[in-house]
C-alpha cells in the first residue's frame, strides 16, 4: 500500500512510521463492532488510559449512535511503558465499514493512521499503519526506542482485543 509519509513541520521530528498486523479469531463484523466503540478502548486496551468522544457539529453525537463516521473525533491518552504519556486527538477522514478506517491525529502525535480489516474463514486480520511526527522533545529523544514502545502498546491492544472478543461470544 503506497503512503506519503507525513511532512514534518518546523520543530517537529522526522516521521515515525509503523505497520502492525493483528490477527483475531472472530468475524469481521464483530471485530468492527468492538473497534468502532472508541470510548470503550481503555476497557480492553492496556496502555490506553483514556478515550473520550468529542462532540461534533451543532447537534453533537447522538448518544445511541456511537458508530464511527467521517468527522468523528476522539481524544486519547496513552501511557507509555516508561511512564510518560501522549495526548492526541484523532479525527476520522474516511470509513468503509467493516473494512477500512482512515484518521488524522493532532496533538503530541500529528499525522495519519489507516486501519484495514480483512476477513478469511472466521479470522480477521487488522493492518494498522500509523505515521506521525511530534514536537515533544522527550519523544524525539526516545526515537531509538520508539518501535519497541509502539510495539508494546500495540501488542497489548491485540491481546486485549482477543480477550474482549473471546469473552463476548454469547449475547
Amino acid at each position: 500500500m503506497t503512503h506519503d509519509h507525513v511532512t514534518p513541520l518546523a520543530g517537529e521530528s522526522a516521521p515515525f512510521h509503523f505497520d502492525e498486523r493483528w490477527i483475531v479469531d472472530a468475524g469481521i463484523d464483530r471485530v468492527w463492532a468492538v473497534l468502532e466503540r472508541v470510548d470503550e478502548w481503555p476497557g480492553w486496551w492496556s496502555g490506553l488510559t483514556a478515550a473520550e468522544r468529542i462532540e461534533t457539529g451543532p447537534g453533537g453525537v447522538d448518544a445511541e449512535d456511537l458508530s464511527v463516521t467521517t468527522g468523528s473525533r476522539a481524544r486519547l491518552l496513552v501511557r507509555a511503558p516508561i511512564g510518560w504519556s501522549l495526548r492526541f486527538s484523532i479525527e476520522v477522514d474516511e470509513v468503509d465499514a467493516p473494512h477500512l478506517i482512515r484518521f488524522q491525529s493532532d496533538g503530541d502525535l500529528r499525522g495519519e493512521g489507516l486501519w484495514t480489516l480483512t476477513a478469511s474463514e472466521g479470522v480477521t486480520a487488522i493492518d494498522a499503519m500509523w505515521c506521525v511526527a511530534t514536537t515533544r522533545t522527550i519523544i524525539r529523544a526516545m526515537r531509538p526506542l520508539s518501535g519497541l514502545m509502539h510495539g508494546a502498546v500495540m501488542s497489548a491492544g491485540e491481546r486485549g482485543l482477543r480477550r474482549r472478543l473471546s469473552g463476548h461470544n454469547h449475547h
